[in-house]
């Protein structure tokens, strides 16, 4: 089965087109704090990627930073209103794109210069994924869903009724799934048709801040802010839901093993089996917003708003935990071919872990 991950060892928010989380390498098996990099604004929901060679990319304050594996700056592009959600991807080619409160998506040269820029005509909190074909998925507080292609051209784009503030994950087939404020997952052909919408979310609540991930048989998971996980199938029918105690704003991970994990503000990182039964539940000190990164033997790291980030083995045992600095930790972890775990904590750094 083919899934988007390029040369690198984390392209994209979420890893890979699927947004399964799941690193192909070991993560950092001891709590050692490697280097921190300063940054010119709090980095907040931004994630770092890194590309082929080991760069780190990040979005802090006004710029888009690029940071050797030694912890030394390589360059930074202004790009204001960059302290969004929208977290960097990197193209085949070394191109990083990443979208801003301005509206517009960055396409940015491996040299750190602008290639071009897109302009949609909302805020764009949503990460972009990118396709097999290179197209740049995302979505934007106007509502739309876009597609552009490499050159900066539009490709097409589908109008829902709500901002659009997930990310896009893709399966194998080229169905493109997405979540809306309008209180819909939708799932696209890959000529931009509607393929269907799946109602959820609560009357009172209706943000949509997680990101769709994809199983291997192709059920699609997703968190909302009405405190449920969702499992959606093939037709767009409900499999199941598990219940949490707090909205959903992280983005679901999923194991080898078809586990899924999520991250909600009672606190708690969450374990579900395939079946939507708990498996464990893990209690950090703060609210969950952070993203679940997975590595190789299956151990689970994700920041909280405690000020941790947390490395949790498969039987929901603590392996370490380690303090970044600074109380709020609500970006998503990444992980390096040697290992490293990078990720951004509100106080202006970009943190390595081994």
């Amino acid at each position: 089965m083919k899934v988007r991950t390029s040369e690198s060892p984390w392209p994209m928010f979420r890893h890979d087109s699927q947004h399964t989380g799941r690193s192909p390498y070991l993560g950092a098996q001891k709590a050692m704090l490697k280097w921190k990099y300063k940054t010119e604004g709090p980095v907040h929901f931004n994630s770092p990627v890194i590309g082929p060679d080991g760069t780190i990319y990040i979005g802090g304050g006004d710029y888009l930073y690029a940071v050797s594996q030694d912890g030394s700056l390589v360059w930074k592009c202004e790009i204001k209103e960059l302290s969004c959600p929208s977290s960097p991807a990197i193209g085949l080619d070394g191109v990083v794109y990443v979208g801003s409160l301005e509206g517009y998506l960055y396409a940015i040269d491996p040299d750190g210069v602008l290639k071009w820029k897109y302009k949609t005509e909302g805020p764009i909190r949503s990460s972009p994924t990118l396709g097999m074909d290179g197209a740049i998925y995302f979505g934007s507080d106007d509502g739309h869903l876009y597609v552009v292609n490499p050159n900066g051209s539009l490709k097409w784009k589908y109008k829902t009724e709500g901002s659009v503030e997930s990310s896009p994950a893709i399966w194998a087939d080229g169905i493109i799934y997405v979540g809306s404020d309008d209180k819909h997952l939708y799932a696209f052909n890959p000529d931009g048709t509607l393929k269907w919408k799946f109602r959820y979310g609560s009357i009172i609540r209706s943000n949509i801040y997680s990101s769709p991930v994809i199983g291997v048989d192709g059920i699609v998971y997703m968190g909302s802010d009405d405190a449920y996980l969702y499992a959606i199938d093939l037709n767009g029918t409900l499999k199941w839901k598990y219940k949490t105690e707090d909205f959903i704003n992280s983005s679901p991970a999923i194991g080898l093993d078809g586990t899924v994990y999520v991250g909600s503000w009672d606190t708690y990182l969450y374990a579900i089996n395939t079946d939507g039964t708990l498996k464990w539940k893990y209690k950090t000190e703060g609210q969950v917003y952070s993203s679940p990164a997975i590595g190789a033997d299956g151990t689970v790291y994700v920041g909280s708003r405690d000020g941790y980030l947390y490395a949790i083995n498969t039987d929901g045992s603590l392996k370490w935990k380690l303090k970044t600095g600074y109380e709020i930790l609500e970006s998503s972890p990444a992980i390096g071919s040697d290992g490293t775990v990078y990720i951004g904590s509100f106080d202006v750094y970009l943190c390595a872990i081994i």
